[in-house]
């Protein structure tokens, strides 16, 4: 098995070697200031080329960097088809059976202009010609929880409360999937809207939960984290009612606390009117 050193060296050493290769730059969890870094740590690289043709038209080779799990080329896909005599960029996701996996973004560099919008961490490993368009960004401001306009704050506790409606719907009628996924999906999004937005406050709105929220825990207390895992249901109906009421509940309390906060305003006799809605749903069918 490759170490992380390793794989880092055989990445530069291939970009060094290769004269179509002519910078690299590396993004992702390895150079964003406060995310977590470990075993499971992935390689964000991209590569700028002269010609993308020529690897985009080579899916052979991420090989050359270890034994290959699996892999996925996600800007060729069924339903859009990737343009191969084109010059978009491209990228290999390569999942390495020794446990190592390279994100490799290959930009050829007639697009490189494009880079001077770029603003997430990133640091230049590799620029042989010097381009001015790529330069180290250390700050990952741009990754912040974002404070919400009054009318984002609206729609999301009012997409929240009429979805719950299709929840219930979903439980009555005994649809299990179509239940769950109106539950930890529609109305998940929308909670976690509401309780990032409530980090965001806590902090200044300077901080960032990370991708799906993963960094959660480093914002709330072990007893908000209980209570936030408690809401999540197993395939059981009368559980998943249980749950429902639970984070229709937790979800109002967050909502008060932002709506407070942020001085707006929040229509709290309706939110008591679908919750009451509900339980009567509910009582229909145990009759």
């Amino acid at each position: 098995m490759s170490t992380y050193e390793e794989m880092f060296d055989k990445i530069l050493r291939a970009a060094r070697e290769d004269d179509r290769i002519r910078a690299v730059t590396m993004e992702g969890s390895a150079v964003t200031p406060g995310a977590k870094k470990d075993r499971f740590s992935d390689f964000d690289v991209t590569f700028f080329v002269t010609d993308i043709r020529e690897f985009t038209g080579d899916h052979d080779y991420m090989k050359r960097f270890g034994e290959i799990l699996i892999m996925q080329m996600p800007d060729d896909y069924y339903a859009e088809p990737y343009d191969y005599n084109g010059t978009n960029r491209f990228a290999y996701l390569t999942q390495y059976k020794d446990g190592n996996r390279i994100d490799l973004t290959l930009i050829d560099i007639s697009n490189i202009s494009e880079q001077k919008s770029f603003n997430e961490p990133r640091t230049v490993l590799i620029n042989k010609d010097n381009f001015p368009e790529l330069k180290n960004i250390e700050s990952n401001e741009v990754f912040y929880i974002k404070k919400p306009s009054e009318f984002e704050f609206f729609n999301t506790v009012n997409e929240f409360r009429w979805i719950s409606n299709y929840v219930t719907k979903g439980l009555c009628r005994h649809e299990l999937y179509y239940a769950k996924r109106c539950l930890e999906e529609y109305m998940m999004d929308m909670f976690m809207k509401m309780i990032n937005w409530k980090v965001g406050i806590d902090n200044d709105f300077k901080v960032t939960t990370g991708a799906n929220s993963k960094y959660l825990g480093k914002y709330l207390s072990k007893e908000e984290m209980e209570r936030f895992a408690g809401i999540f249901a197993n395939g059981e109906y009368e559980d998943m009612w249980n749950k429902l009421f639970l984070m229709y509940d937790y979800f109002e309390e967050l909502s008060i606390y932002v709506s407070e906060k942020l001085g707006y305003p929040l229509d709290l006799e309706e939110s008591e009117n679908v919750r009451d809605f509900m339980k009567a749903r509910r009582s229909s069918i145990l009759r």
